[in-house]
């Protein structure tokens, strides 16, 4: 195996590591939520465009990216956490990320969730040749 070639996988591996980190800390923190009793709750009526415009007006695609794909902050595209913990965690931060209070509204917390899930999922590893193919 080349230096290229050995310097790739690990590039790979890391990235899967940290992929796999953020997985868990997100089903924490939603499995906390649930625990604590929060109402699962649902958004109120969203609009992704609005969703996306607020989420680089509020500058969150400076950690977590312009389609949510990560970066200095965790993956937030396709998150699974329900809409209460998503305001809660954006409210009340428990890591880095600085706390918003009420400086984000509830109708834009509700947009940039709903554009957050409009993001299509990742494409299966295999189906990536870099991946299939070390």
């Amino acid at each position: 195996m080349g230096r290229s070639s050995l310097c790739r996988f690990s590039v790979q591996l890391i990235v899967l590591g940290l992929a796999m980190l953020l997985s868990l800390a997100v089903a924490a923190v939603s499995a906390r939520s649930q625990k604590s009793g929060a109402p699962a709750g649902t958004a109120p009526a969203e609009n992704v465009e609005n969703g996306r415009k607020a989420f680089i007006q509020h500058g969150c695609f400076s950690c977590h990216g312009f389609s949510g794909e990560g970066g200095a902050g965790p993956r937030l595209a396709q998150n699974p956490i329900p809409f209460q913990a998503f305001v809660q965690y954006v409210r009340r931060p428990k890591l880095t990320m600085p706390p918003f209070g009420t400086q984000v509204p509830d109708q834009e917390l509700a947009d940039i969730y709903a554009f957050l899930k409009s993001i299509p999922p990742s494409p299966d590893p295999k189906g990536i040749p870099l991946l299939a193919n070390p």
